[in-house]
């Protein structure tokens, strides 16, 4: 493999962006896109790519089926697990009462100083880990419909 070969390999594994990938490797602006979807159709390259990918994934334990485990868990959180609400009031459920699948689907939880007790959980986009799950899996994945306020 040639050096800028080479380089570009390296440059296009910092962030999966192949036209930039390939200015970074010293190939003119003007064509980075159309070489660099060259490249990454050249066998060497792409070997190389899928061999740098395989032993990162080896490296640090990020696979595809621990990313498809943590979308689930935030696409599949039951609120009825993270709180309580009613007429009576709204009350938050004990962290320690949590399992590691509920607690992974919470973004933030915080106070307000200036309201007595008042606690605010959020969990991460769960319409977005539904959509790149469905993406993943090769299911039809709908444009949100917009909310009509009548």
């Amino acid at each position: 493999m040639t050096p800028r070969r080479r380089r570009f390999v390296d440059e296009y594994l910092i962030d999966l962006d192949g036209k930039h990938a390939a200015i970074r490797a010293g190939y003119r602006r003007g064509g980075a896109t159309l070489r660099a979807y060259r490249l990454l159709r050249t066998p060497e390259v792409a070997d190389a790519i899928a061999a740098a990918m395989a032993e990162r994934s080896q490296r640090t334990g990020i696979t595809p089926e621990r990313v498809l485990e943590e979308l689930a868990r935030i696409a599949f959180v039951d609120w009825r697990k993270l709180a309580a609400w009613g007429p009576g009031g709204v009350s938050v459920t004990d962290a320690s009462e949590l399992s590691p699948a509920e607690t992974a689907a919470v973004a933030r939880v915080s106070t307000d100083d200036g309201w007595e007790n008042r606690v605010a959980i959020a969990t991460h986009d769960k319409r977005l880990a539904l959509d790149t799950l469905a993406r993943i899996l090769g299911l039809p994945v709908d444009p949100p419909k917009p909310v009509s306020r009548a």
